[in-house]
């Protein structure tokens, strides 16, 4: 008999967002991933002590994970409307070239740009050539978009210039990088925005995923400094706890966890 069901260890990866289509990967973690759903559960007793009713109360959820990747405008999705990040720009490069292997890329597969404008704007004055296609054609042979995750790159189409997919693609573009970050917050009174979290791991290209729509920090802000003679890099803890979003139908406020990789075989 074979089983499903059985979660291998294999990683998981946290994202945080207000829309599924725009959640913010976290980077790497320290250790465990946990997400864990409590209510208080009521008993109805009649007057002979019997059972009328179970029924439970103050359903809610909390995601726990702790970061290795202390990154300024992630914690500003971790603590947006509390919190304030802004990015001073650095010195504009100029014809950079970037260069995607035959057999490193595929038709509509989406390539990110390895070097991002800090402002988050698009590159500027994007060229991109094939070693067997010459000069490809913006908005004919190739698109420029940003991906779930804010990052712009662009993906390559199967038309009638672009021939084969074994061959090399030149990417040149001008950017203006971050010299810095800056992270702001403090008031007398601010209000946390909720935000989607989700977990998930990718096993032979299936996926399990967690999702809690309605989730606030709990923790606040903490930085650590390793002492200089230890092994560990700085962490930071994170604990989100998610209530009910109203906008979704009863019974589906809370949380969404979805299978690919448990089925039953």
């Amino acid at each position: 008999m074979a089983y499903g069901s059985v979660h291998i260890p294999a990683g998981c990866t946290v994202k945080v967002g207000d829309t599924t289509g725009t959640l913010v990967d976290m980077g790497v973690l320290k250790g465990d991933a946990t997400i864990e759903v409590t209510y208080d559960k009521v008993k109805v007793q009649g007057s002979k002590a019997e059972t009328l009713a179970d029924y439970v109360k103050n359903m809610k959820a909390t995601a726990s994970f702790t970061l290795y990747q202390i990154n300024l405008t992630n914690l500003q999705e971790l603590l947006d409307g509390i919190a304030t990040v802004s990015a001073t720009a650095g010195d504009p490069a100029t014809d950079h070239q970037q260069f995607a292997a035959s057999g490193a890329w595929e038709y509509l597969e989406f390539i990110p740009f390895e070097y991002q404008n800090a402002a988050g704007t698009v590159p500027t004055n994007i060229t991109v050539s094939g070693s067997e296609d010459d000069a490809l054609v913006a908005n004919t042979d190739y698109f420029v978009m940003k991906n779930e995750n804010g990052i712009w790159g662009l993906y390559v189409i199967d038309s009638e210039t672009v021939t084969t997919e074994a061959q090399v693609l030149t990417i040149e573009y001008d950017y203006t990088p971050a010299a810095s970050y800056t992270l702001v917050m403090g008031a007398a009174s601010d209000e946390l925005t909720a935000k989607i979290v989700e977990f998930s791991k990718t096993i032979n290209s299936k996926v399990f995923r967690a999702r809690l729509w309605s989730a606030t920090n709990e923790n606040g802000f903490a930085l650590a400094f390793p002492d200089s003679a230890g092994d560990e890099p700085a962490s930071m803890p994170v604990t989100l706890t998610g209530g009910l979003d109203t906008t979704k139908s009863s019974g589906e406020q809370l949380i969404e966890v979805y299978d690919e990789i448990g089925l039953s075989l």
